[in-house]
């Protein structure tokens, strides 16, 4: 009887994939990197006042982008609940990002007259204010109120955005230039981390 002898069997193909160097410290690694900051979360830096007192100038922010993309995957349009605060591509210059609170959601008749808002739905037919839950700075941002009246509901698909600073010319939103697509959010404000002595989580 001849001796058989056996040939050494290739390790599995993921063995073998791991144990290229480029693979497990490049490639690996960036694509960890794009799948976290696409997917799941990114950080930002405010730059400008529109969100005072809420958000200053130079806070550094964790946006969260889960929710987008479950929706995302379901085939679904992300729509945040009223008072998010989000970051957002501008739709009159995407490259640019915008941060500002949601006051109005698909189907809310919203109104802004004589230095106040008020947001008309089905559950609230006598309209209710939605700054309530939350603190701002001063009433109205676009010069004489009684110039600027808005009176819009607010399209399937859509949300309306308000910066919290309501001094005069104090933020540039939806009462100027519109709605903001579903497809233009990028992702809602979780986490202040700097400056330290104002961390807090929205």
């Amino acid at each position: 009887m001849r001796p058989i002898t056996a040939l050494p069997g290739k390790p599995p193909l993921l063995e073998r994939i791991l144990s290229n160097w480029f693979v497990s410290w490049i490639l690996i690694p960036a694509g960890l990197i794009f799948f976290l900051h696409y997917f799941i979360f990114s950080a930002y830096h405010v730059i400008g006042s529109s969100m005072v007192p809420t958000l200053h100038d130079a806070d550094y922010l964790i946006i969260a982008k889960v929710d987008r993309s479950l929706n995302m995957l379901k085939g679904k349009k992300y729509i945040p609940e009223r008072n998010t605060t989000i970051v957002f591509h501008y739709p009159k210059q995407p490259e640019l990002e915008f941060v500002k609170r949601v006051v109005g959601v698909p189907g809310d008749r919203v109104v802004v007259k004589d230095g106040s808002v008020r947001v008309f739905n089905k559950d609230n037919p006598q309209g209710f204010n939605p700054d309530e839950r939350h603190e701002i700075e001063g009433t109205y941002t676009m010069g004489d109120p009684a110039d600027n009246p808005v009176d819009v509901v607010v399209p399937n698909g859509n949300v309306f955005v308000l910066g919290d600073n309501r001094t005069p010319n104090g933020s540039s939103d939806s009462r100027e230039w519109g709605f903001v697509p579903s497809d233009d959010i990028i992702g809602n404000v979780v986490l202040r981390l700097f400056p330290f002595d104002k961390v807090r989580a929205f």
